[in-house]
C-alpha cells in the first residue's frame, strides 16, 4: 500500500494523474467497501447509512474505492476499540446537486490546531506516530476527490472526545 501511495504521489506531482470515469453507484460502492473491511475490523461495529435507491455519477470507481478505503482505514485505526464507525451516503441540493459521504468514528478526535496539517503530503500528526503509515493517505484522498470536481474536509470538532468525521462531496 505504501508503494502504491508513493506511485500515486509521484503521478500527482508530475501532473500525470488521470481518472477513468464511468457510471458508478456510490451507495453500492460504499456498502461494498464496508463489507470488505468488516473481517479486519472485528473490534468495531461498522454501520452504513445509504438510500435504497442508487446514486449514480460519472466517477472513477476504483479511485472512489481508494478514497473510501483510506477514510475507513483511518477511522478504524484511530477509533476506540468496541466503538461504532458510521458511513453515511446522502444527496443534497445545497449549494448544488451533489452526493455527500461521511465517515465518522468514536475516537479521541483531532485537535483543532492540527487540522490544517492533515492533508499535507508526508505529514503525520504527533498522536499518530506509533501507528504505521506514510502520511500520504489523506493527501491522495483529497487529490482524488478534487480531481472529480468535489471537496474533502473534516467536520470541526464541537468538543473533545467526540470522534472524527471526514466527509466529501461529489457533483451529480
Amino acid at each position: 500500500r505504501i508503494v502504491n501511495d508513493l506511485l500515486d504521489a509521484s503521478l500527482l506531482a508530475s501532473g500525470q494523474f488521470t481518472l477513468q470515469r464511468k457510471e458508478c453507484d456510490i451507495g453500492k460502492l460504499a456498502k461494498e467497501v464496508v463489507e470488505q473491511l468488516r473481517p479486519i475490523a472485528t473490534h468495531h461495529t461498522l454501520v452504513i447509512e445509504s438510500p435504497a435507491t442508487p446514486i449514480f455519477g460519472n466517477w472513477d470507481e476504483g479511485r472512489l474505492r481508494q478514497v473510501l478505503g483510506n477514510l475507513l482505514d483511518n477511522a478504524v485505526k484511530y477509533a476506540s476499540e468496541e466503538s461504532t464507525i458510521t458511513v453515511r451516503v446522502e444527496t443534497t441540493d445545497i449549494p448544488a446537486r451533489s452526493v455527500h459521504v461521511s465517515v465518522h468514528n468514536q475516537g479521541a478526535g483531532i485537535h483543532s490546531d492540527e487540522i490544517a496539517l492533515l492533508f499535507q503530503p508526508f505529514v503525520r500528526l504527533p498522536a499518530t506516530i506509533k501507528r504505521q503509515g506514510s502520511g500520504l493517505g489523506l493527501y491522495i484522498t483529497r487529490c482524488i476527490v478534487e480531481a472529480h470536481g468535489g471537496k474533502l474536509d473534516i467536520a470541526r470538532p464541537t468538543a473533545e472526545g467526540q470522534g472524527t468525521t471526514f466527509w466529501f462531496e461529489l457533483p451529480l
